[in-house]
């Protein structure tokens, strides 16, 4: 995830996502946006972890 993953997990959710707005392009969003904006809100990276069959993201609030 933190390396810019380029293939969506559930490219149904993404298609639905993007025609939204709420998504730009694959694999950008959590190098780009999210560690980035954690980083400066809340002082704290998120937390990945992902398997062949899920993925878990935590977002702590500030310590």
């Amino acid at each position: 995830m933190v390396a810019g993953q380029r293939s969506p997990r559930n490219s149904l959710i993404v298609e639905i996502l993007r025609d939204y707005g709420y998504v730009e392009s694959w694999g950008r969003g959590v190098r780009t946006k999210i560690i980035p904006l954690m980083r400066l809100h809340n002082k704290v990276d998120p937390v990945f972890h992902a398997t062949e069959d899920y993925l878990k993201t935590i977002l702590r609030r500030k310590p």
